[in-house]
Formats: structure tokens, C-alpha cells, sequence
């Protein structure tokens, strides 16, 4: 098997708002488009997207051109943040005061009735190892996932036989490539976000907005 994990597009997300379910914003339609050209040219066996219009959008954007139905795996969704993700952020500080005295730069969201890091790394790792592991893993197949920054994390961890602790050891930016190929059972990690395909439209080429460093539920 060759597994190829696709981070989504850039959502429109609005100003003072959270990440809940968005849909892709111009440049994240324009990306969705170049990873889309980019696979063109392989033959994908399965092409799995999770539950959200940023990931479906970008999916259908690589099935587009390359003629594969895209498949939801709810599984591997993004991680739920409870109650601090329905709330804006000019709010957050006011409804908890004690928390943002010292936030935890880790993804753990129990404390809002959310999911924690272990949680959702056990809920990742079940849906990837039943609907893509087990089934496809000693097959010649391409098998392409549209899901998130942090299931992608969970994914590579997991493969890496590493727990999840709400840290993004990976950084993965919109619409990037990460590649693992699987011999014999057993996963090799050719490269993690690759973002070749975007050109001028990379990270990289365009720098960071206003100078400030992205916000997580804005990200996810």
C-alpha cells in the first residue's frame, strides 16, 4: 500500500469565529485544485474524506481528476474541542479566566467537554487501522486520506509507534502530501507535508498573515 495523507484546504472562517464546519475560502479552493492536479496522474484505489466541507471539498477536488469516489470515515475526524470551540475568541478569556492564566499549548479539550489527547488518538488509530490498515495494507494500492492536521499527527505517531499527547510534532500545512509506503507489513515515512504542488502558493512564498503565528481552531 501507498498511503498519502492530504491536510484540507484553507477555510473561510470569520473574523472572531471558530473552526466548526467552514467551508474552503478562495485560496483554500485554489489549493484544493493543485493537490488535485497533482494526484491526475496516479491511479487511486480509495480516496477517503472525512465528514467536514473542508475536507469533502478538497477531496472532490482530487476526485475530479482522477475519476475515484471519495468515501467518508467520520472516524477521522477532526478533534473535538467541547465548549471552547463553539466560543468566540474574544470571549474565551472572560468565561475562563483560571485556564488562560496559563493555557497548555497542548490540543487537550476535556477540560471542556471536549476530547482529550488520548481519546482522540484512540478514536483515530481505531477508524485507521480497521478501514485502512487491515484492509488494504498488503495490497498494491494507492490510497489517498483528505483529513486533518492532527489526525495526520495521530496517523504518522501511530505508525511511528509513539503515543499522542496533544503535541504537533508534525507541522502540516494546508493541502500538503505526506507519503508512507507499506512493504511487507511494515510502514516507511517517505516525506511529510509536501507542499511541491502549490507553487506560489506555499507557506513559504506567501509568509504568515499580518506576522502572527496561526491559531489552532483556526488551523484545524
Amino acid at each position: 500500500m501507498d498511503l498519502y495523507l492530504v491536510r484540507h484546504g484553507e477555510s473561510a472562517i470569520p473574523e472572531d469565529a471558530v473552526q466548526t464546519d467552514f467551508p474552503l475560502s478562495p485560496l483554500g479552493r485554489e489549493q484544493a485544485a493543485r493537490v488535485g492536479a497533482r494526484f491526475a496522474r496516479l491511479k487511486i484505489n480509495h480516496l477517503i474524506t472525512t465528514p467536514y466541507k473542508r475536507t469533502q471539498e478538497t477531496a472532490q477536488a482530487i476526485a475530479a481528476t482522477t475519476g475515484v469516489r471519495a468515501i467518508e470515515e467520520p472516524g477521522l475526524g477532526a478533534v473535538d474541542p467541547g465548549e471552547l470551540g463553539r466560543t468566540p475568541f474574544s470571549q474565551r478569556k472572560q468565561r475562563w479566566p483560571e485556564y488562560y492564566k496559563n493555557p497548555s499549548p497542548l490540543q487537550d479539550y476535556a477540560p471542556f467537554g471536549g476530547e482529550g489527547p488520548n481519546a482522540f488518538y484512540e478514536r483515530v488509530t481505531e477508524a485507521f487501522v480497521e478501514r485502512i490498515w487491515d484492509q488494504h495494507r498488503d495490497e498494491k494500492t494507492n490510497v489517498v486520506v483528505v483529513c486533518h492536521g492532527e489526525t495526520i499527527n495521530a496517523i504518522l505517531l501511530h505508525l511511528l509507534g509513539l503515543p499522542f499527547a496533544g503535541w504537533m510534532y508534525f507541522s502540516v500545512d494546508h493541502t500538503s502530501v505526506s507519503w508512507v509506503d507499506v512493504r511487507i507489513g511494515r510502514p516507511r515515512i517517505r516525506f511529510v507535508n509536501d507542499t511541491a504542488h502549490l507553487g506560489d502558493l506555499s507557506r513559504g512564498h506567501r509568509g504568515m498573515r499580518g506576522g502572527e503565528a496561526p491559531r489552532y481552531d483556526q488551523r484545524v
